[in-house]
């Protein structure tokens, strides 16, 4: 009896070793559950969407300022990408057309022909988004860069218009784009995208200048997906967010106007040597966005 006292008794002992050891070790995991739960919240970057209304055939523009004059190519009927097309060139020299799986294709070639003092141009562009707190215009889609001229070639921009309502020359009438996306040829068969942003705008008293940056480096016939946001912070100061793949950049520009717009496309080419371009677009959209 003795004996099975002490059996008994060394078993609860175990037993106890056995409960004890199990809770220190839960107790120690714990914590890292407890720091698990607190973090998901913060790796979730999602924000809520913003107000949105996105453009349909319905809100497309009538050809650009100056335009109607200069046209020389027409549209499709049921073009692939969405936008009022602006087409300077020659219809033997470039223009837009719809190719397979919903690209569209943007081709322009340099040379002599010029249209309303113009570089050649086949670029969609959409309605102005006015001047106020919290509005954007939100561009987005997927393109590819074929080829390209020995010049520079804007594929993505952006044109502040009206009068400059505050910043550098506040109370003159703006003249040109406030930021564009330029693409040229790179030394190792590579393409280097450029961001040109106009930090001393043109006026009809100021030649202007632009701040050049080189943004990143593409492939040659490689998709890429892109956004493009541009309008007007919480201050009302004009900015603009541009975001190829995993790159990106944000701009706060130095002088607001009245009004932006933002085209995309192809735009400018060397008129000597290698003269072509060919950019192409597919699923292209853009919303307009208040807070």
């Amino acid at each position: 009896m003795k004996n099975k006292l002490q059996l008994i008794s060394k078993c609860g002992f175990l037993l106890y070793l056995t409960l004890l050891s199990s809770c220190s070790t839960h107790s120690e995991n714990e914590p890292d559950k407890e720091e698990t739960l607190i973090e998901e919240p913060e790796n979730d970057n999602s924000n809520p969407p913003t107000n949105q209304d996105c453009d349909d055939v319905s809100d497309f523009p009538n050809l650009g300022p100056s335009a109607s004059q200069s046209q020389s190519c027409e549209d499709v009927a049921n073009p692939n990408n969405q936008g009022t097309l602006d087409c300077r060139t020659d219809n033997t020299v470039g223009g837009y057309e719809n190719l397979a799986n919903g690209w569209g294709s943007y081709k322009i070639t340099g040379g002599e022909i010029r249209y309303d003092g113009t570089r050649t141009r086949v670029e969609r562009f959409f309605k102005t988004i006015s001047q106020g707190t919290s509005k954007e215009t939100i561009l987005t889609g997927t393109f590819k860069i074929t080829d390209l001229s020995d010049g520079n070639t804007c594929i993505i921009q952006s044109h502040a218009g009206g009068d400059i309502i505050k910043g550098e020359e506040a109370g003159s009438t703006n003249r040109s784009a406030q930021f564009l996306l330029y693409a040229k040829k790179s030394s190792d068969d590579k393409i280097q995208l450029e961001t040109h942003v106009t930090i001393n705008p043109y006026t009809t008293d100021t030649g202007g200048g632009r701040d050049v940056k080189n943004f990143k480096t593409l492939n040659y016939d490689q998709e890429y997906n892109f956004v493009y946001e541009t309008g007007y912070d919480a201050d009302g100061t004009a900015f603009s967010k541009i975001k190829v793949s995993d790159t990106e950049a944000y701009i706060k520009h130095t002088h607001t106007t009245e009004g932006v717009y933002t085209r995309y496309g192809a735009y400018g080419t060397s008129d000597t040597g290698d003269v072509t371009a060919h950019i192409e677009f597919k699923d292209v959209n853009l919303c307009r966005a208040q807070e």
